[in-house]
């Protein structure tokens, strides 16, 4: 399927295999006064996208500041669908669930999951990781910081303090970790956003915890294909050994508007030592 996968402008995308489908719920990208709503795309074969609608509307979550729906991201745990996103530039993190990948969502607390600035975490940008045994943590936060919490059983609340495990001082925003044989990735953003020094970088590390240290980049500008990639996920593709995905957005070659952003995907590379090939954007994309 040829870069980008499907129309509109869509930041920050999650990418996840569900119900025998691949998931992916985006920011949309547009002014902060118009992002109220979250959206997800699904598809059979990588190849075939569609719009599943609302999933999420900040009409319904009360204490948002109704609007910059940011950098959501979805789990499952015993058949259920949570939930995870931003609500408003700092208005606090929070969980809703459902029991379909494609939503409704309905907010389950009535308040933030996550509110303040835990370590100076702005909350926003989180994401669930699931380890092989089946406990969830929490990663999240921006102004330069990153943090995580262990989650409860509920998925609903934390079972242990957050822990600040900042990987450098380049650190953005856009956590994101997966676990492969037996080591930990933690992956974010580096620079600003709306223009060409956003990218993406990694760290390794033996525990979900942390520390990760510094391995290098993982996204990066191509003059001949696009600027800004960055605020990736990635995921493993079904019945394979070690097949890997990664789904970032990028801002079109030319483009000023910082909001034209689109979803794309590549390609996933691990070294045999185990470092990640930095990726190489492209127009042609993914086939299965």
């Amino acid at each position: 399927m040829p870069n980008p996968l499907f129309p509109g402008w869509y930041a920050d995308p999650e990418i996840h295999f569900f119900q025998d489908k691949f998931w992916i719920y985006p920011t949309t990208s547009t002014l902060f006064s118009q992002q109220s709503t979250f959206e997800a795309w699904s598809s059979p074969d990588l190849a075939n996208w569609t719009n599943e609608g609302k999933i999420l509307d900040f009409a319904d979550i009360l204490w948002s500041t109704q609007f910059a729906a940011w950098a959501p991201s979805c789990a499952e745990k015993n058949g259920k669908y949570y939930f995870y996103f931003s609500a408003g530039d700092g208005a606090g993190i929070g969980v809703a669930a459902s029991d379909s990948p494609g939503g409704p969502f309905r907010d389950s607390l009535g308040i933030p999951l996550v509110s303040g600035y835990p370590h100076g975490a702005q909350p926003i940008d989180a994401h669930c990781f699931q380890d092989d045994d089946g406990q969830a943590y929490l990663y999240f936060g921006g102004h330069k910081k990153c943090v995580v919490g262990r989650l409860a059983p509920t998925m609903r609340a934390f079972n242990t303090a957050f822990r600040d495990i900042t990987p450098r001082k380049e650190y953005v925003e856009g956590p994101f970790c997966l676990k492969r044989n037996g080591l930990y990735y933690l992956m974010w953003s580096e620079g600003g956003w709306g223009d060409q020094s956003y990218c993406a970088a990694y760290g390794i590390s033996e525990s979900p915890w942390g520390p990760f240290e510094y391995q290098g980049p993982v996204l990066q500008n191509d003059s001949n294909v696009a600027t800004s990639a960055g605020h990736h996920s990635a995921l493993k593709l079904p019945n394979t050994e070690d097949d890997w995905l990664v789904c970032y957005h990028r801002r079109p070659l030319g483009e000023t508007n910082p909001n034209h952003r689109v979803t794309c995907l590549e390609r996933l590379h691990f070294r045999a030592d185990g470092t990640i090939i930095p990726v190489k954007l492209s127009f042609e994309g993914v086939t299965l």
